[in-house]
């Protein structure tokens, strides 16, 4: 199992980015559970920027190239990337609180999954901590869908919050133990 594992190279001068990298992750994550509102509202923007570019190059790639067989429903799917790109811009906090709502769906379907997944796999020692996730997936799910649309001011950024958090630890984490082992 552990041959599929990558081993560990030298990383010479990258420990310092992942540094950098690490602390600016941890910083971005306090901002982000210090103003959750602020850090919903930018994550919902650059959807939205996301979503107006690559309608953009998918219109572009259909008007320059040759190929003519999916034009038409590559024009189609652009468009719909470009409508709901420019309605998140546009509609700024009806777009929070559309995100939060598939936010609290894929949470309470993340549980579910989980813990029907749990249940198959009683003969697994794991089994436990595979229904707790479950559990803890829809008490967060069902938490943010009852308190919509008041939870669209916090769910967002402060999931993005912990979740920075934990990767800035991850990287400093990561580079320590290449320093550690050089």
């Amino acid at each position: 199992m552990t041959d599929l594992l990558p081993t560990p190279g030298p990383l010479g001068k990258s420990t310092g980015a992942l540094t950098f990298f690490g602390i600016f992750s941890i910083l971005v994550g306090i901002f982000a559970i210090a103003f959750p509102l602020a850090a919903s509202m930018a994550i919902e923007q650059v959807i939205g920027i996301i979503l107006v570019l690559s309608a953009v190059f998918s219109i572009g790639a259909v008007v320059s190239g040759g190929e003519k067989t999916h034009r038409a429903s590559t024009v189609v799917l652009a468009l719909i990337r470009l409508a709901a790109g420019l309605a998140l811009l546009v509609y700024l906090k009806q777009g929070v609180v559309t995100l939060t709502v598939v936010l609290s769906i894929f949470f309470l379907a993340e549980g579910a999954t989980f813990i029907i997944s749990s249940l198959a796999l009683r003969h697994n020692r794991s089994w436990p901590l595979i229904l707790a996730n479950g559990l803890v997936a829809l008490v967060l799910g069902g938490m943010i869908f009852n308190g919509l649309p008041a939870s669209s001011a916090w769910a967002i950024g402060l999931l993005y919050g912990i979740n920075s958090i934990f990767y800035g630890v991850t990287l400093l984490s990561f580079a320590a133990a290449h320093r550690a082992s050089a």
